[in-house]
């Protein structure tokens, strides 16, 4: 038997995402829906992927294609921006785009922290190319990425 949270879990992972308006009553009415008439106080929880949608409020599991009654999906809005995605680019497309690179930039695409990237510099898997800003070649850290994904 699943529970509320697999099978929010579950859509997540599908790409469906939370509604966050408020469908009309009619909806409801058209649905013949006895959870949201019957006067419960919780609102039935929709998500919603393209043009369908999906109420996850009760065990019907409701699913709507292109349905009247509900407004455009809000955009979600996120308080800060994550601090583990500090560059638009994948460590792959850095290491392309980039002959040198600065210890944040290597330690981010090597997955370890800038403290390690000195360490390796200390060993001499990495050549310190600048003092002061600490640079590297990406060659380099490519190489180092092989090794770990051995």
């Amino acid at each position: 038997m699943k529970t509320l949270v697999q099978d929010v879990v579950t859509l997540t992972r599908a790409g469906w995402r939370p509604y966050n308006a408020e469908p009309e009553a009619s909806v409801y009415q058209r649905l013949g829906c006895s959870y949201s008439l019957g006067g419960r106080r919780n609102k039935p929880y929709w998500f919603v992927r393209d043009d369908v949608f999906l109420c996850v409020g009760c065990g019907s599991r409701c699913l709507l294609k292109r349905p009247s009654g509900f407004p455009p999906p809000l955009p979600i809005r996120y308080s800060v921006v994550p601090q583990d995605q500090p560059y638009s680019l994948s460590p792959q497309e850095m290491l392309a785009r980039h002959d040198i690179l600065n210890v944040r930039q290597a330690a981010y695409c090597l997955n370890v922290s800038e403290r390690r990237i000195y360490e390796y510099i200390a060993e001499g898997k990495l050549i310190r190319l600048k003092e002061n800003p600490v640079r590297v070649r990406s060659k380099e850290v490519k190489e180092l990425r092989s090794d770990f994904d051995e």
